[in-house]
C-alpha cells in the first residue's frame, strides 16, 4: 500500500521541536500542527484537491498540512497562475476547490492514494504542464540525502527558492521530515541563522551580484541544483566562503534526485557526479538520458501511467567510469549548418574572459542556427573573439555577442535559454 504524508505522526515524534521560523517567530512541529488543524475545523475543505497560492510563510506550510489532514492534496500554483487556474487544471474539474471557498458535502471522487502534492513546471522548456509527486518517492530520497550532504550535525534547512517550485517544496518536506527547523527565506529580512544550516539553491541565485546571505556564520553547506556548476562560480564560492561545504544535486522535478558530488576543488566540465544509490542510466540512440529510480514522480495530470519506471529526459549527456555528465539539453542544442553545437563547451571557453555567459542558438535562413553569446564583461567583443578562435573552430564560434549587466533569469531564478531566443528574436537585443 501506498505511504502516506502523516505529520500527525511526525508532531508525536518531534513534539516541542522548532519546525518552522519565520520572520523571527518560531514554530513547535506541535505548533504547528495545531495551526493546521485549526484550518480544517475553520474551513470546509471537500473537494479532493485544494488550490493553494505558495508563500514563503509558516500560514502557507499551515495550508498545506491541513490540506492533507482533511484528506485533500493541495494543488501548487502562483498569484501569476490565478487568471488562468481554469485552463491549467481542466483535467480536474469539477474536482479542486479555493481553501476558503464553500462547496457541496460530497467529495467527487477520491485523489491517488500516497499523493503528495500537485505542482506546475516553470515552462521553461515548453508549455508549462502539472505534475504529480508522491509521497513515498520523497521520502526515500530525503534518507538518501541526510546521508550524501551529511546533515547529521545541521538543525536548520533553508532554501532561497519559492514554495511554488519542485526545489522550494523538496526542500520544506524533507525539513519536516528530519526533523529539523525549516527557515523562511526572505531576501529583505536580516538573516537569523543561529544554528548549523544548510542551504538548498540554485547556481543563479549563487552567482547573483549581492551574495550577503551567504556570509552567515552559521551556514554550513550549500547545496546547488536547477542547473549545472560553472567551474569559475565553484572557485569563486570557495574563495569567498571557505567554510562552507559546497555540493552539486543533479535532477529535477521528474527525476528528483539522480546525482551528486561535493566540490573539493576544480569542476570538470559537464561532470555532475556519481549516481545516487538505486537510480540507474541509460542512453539511447540520441545520447538522451532515460533515468529509472525509486525517485521518479507519479507523471503529469491527465497522464494515466503510474508506476513510473523510467524517465526521459530532456538532457543529453553520458555515463563514464561511475560518472555522469550532461552535455546539454536536446533543446538547447544549436544546429549550426548541420553542426551540432553544445552550449556549454563555447561557454567553457568564455568563461575565462567573462563574470557570466550564456550561449544560445537563434534561428537563421541559412545556417538554420546561428550562435549567440550573451556576456557579462569587462573585455571588448574584438579580445572575446580572437580568444575563442584560439580555442574552438570556426563554425562553433558565435557570431553576435550580446554585453549585459546581468543574465535576465525566469522568477524561479533560472536561466532559459529558449526564453533568450524569443527575446532575441522579438528584438529585445537589436
Amino acid at each position: 500500500m501506498a505511504e502516506i504524508f502523516d505529520f500527525q505522526k511526525l508532531t508525536k515524534k518531534y513534539k516541542q521541536r522548532v519546525a518552522v521560523m519565520d520572520n523571527g517567530q518560531v514554530y513547535t512541529y506541535q505548533n504547528l500542527y495545531d495551526s493546521a488543524k485549526k484550518i480544517v475545523d475553520t474551513h470546509c475543505i471537500k473537494a479532493p484537491y485544494v488550490v493553494l497560492i505558495a508563500k514563503e510563510t509558516r500560514e502557507f506550510i499551515s495550508e498545506f498540512i491541513a490540506s492533507h489532514l482533511a484528506g485533500a492534496i493541495p494543488i501548487i500554483l502562483t498569484e501569476q497562475d490565478v487568471p488562468n487556474v481554469t485552463s491549467l487544471l481542466k483535467s480536474l474539474a469539477g474536482q479542486w476547490q479555493w481553501l476558503a471557498e464553500p462547496v457541496s458535502d460530497e467529495k467527487n471522487s477520491q485523489p491517488q492514494v500516497g499523493m503528495l502534492f500537485l505542482g506546475k513546471t516553470s515552462g521553461t522548456t515548453g508549455n508549462a504542464k502539472i505534475y504529480q509527486r508522491d509521497w513515498q518517492s520523497w521520502r526515500l530520497g530525503f534518507e538518501r540525502c541526510f546521508d550524501v550532504f551529511d546533515m547529521k550535525n545541521d538543525e536548520i534547512v533553508m532554501t532561497t527558492s519559492t514554495m511554488a517550485t519542485s526545489l522550494g517544496m523538496h526542500t520544506l518536506l524533507l525539513s519536516l521530515y528530519l526533523g529539523k527547523t525549516f527557515y523562511c527565506f526572505d531576501r529583505h529580512q536580516p538573516m537569523r541563522l543561529l544554528k548549523a544550516t544548510i542551504v538548498y539553491t540554485v547556481p543563479t541565485y549563487l552567482g547573483l551580484k549581492d551574495t550577503s546571505w551567504a556570509d552567515n556564520a552559521n551556514i554550513r553547506g550549500i547545496v546547488s541544483c536547477g542547473g549545472e556548476l560553472q567551474n569559475k562560480l565553484v572557485k569563486q564560492w570557495q574563495i569567498s566562503h571557505p567554510k562552507h561545504d559546497l555540493y552539486e544535486l543533479y535532477g529535477a522535478s521528474e527525476t528528483s534526485l539522480v546525482s551528486w558530488q561535493k566540490m573539493m576543488q576544480e569542476k570538470q566540465p559537464n561532470d555532475v557526479g556519481e549516481l545516487f544509490p538505486a537510480v540507474t542510466v541509460q542512453v539511447d540512440q540520441k545520447q538522451r538520458l532515460i533515468i529509472s529510480s525509486p525517485y521518479l514522480f507519479r507523471g503529469y495530470v491527465g497522464c494515466h501511467d503510474y508506476p513510473i519506471k523510467a524517465v526521459m529526459t530532456d538532457d543529453v549527456g553520458y555515463y563514464q567510469d561511475h560518472r555522469l555528465y550532461v552535455l546539454a539539453r536536446q533543446s538547447d542544442i544549436i544546429n549550426h549548418g548541420g553542426n551540432k553545437i553544445y552550449p556549454s563547451e563555447v561557454e567553457h571557453v568564455l568563461s575565462e574572459l567573462t563574470k557570466r555567459v550564456i550561449v544560445f542558438g537563434v534561428p537563421d535562413l541559412v545556417y538554420g542556427e546561428n550562435i549567440v553569446a550573451m556576456v557579462v564583461t569587462n573585455e571588448t567583443e574584438t579580445t572575446l573573439i580572437s580568444h575563442v578562435a584560439s580555442y574552438l573552430p570556426k563554425y562553433k564560434a558565435p557570431v553576435r555577442y550580446i554585453f549585459v549587466d546581468d543574465i535576465p533569469k525566469t522568477p524561479q531564478q533560472k536561466i532559459s535559454r529558449a526564453l533568450l531566443t524569443n527575446d532575441f528574436m522579438k528584438g529585445r537585443w537589436s
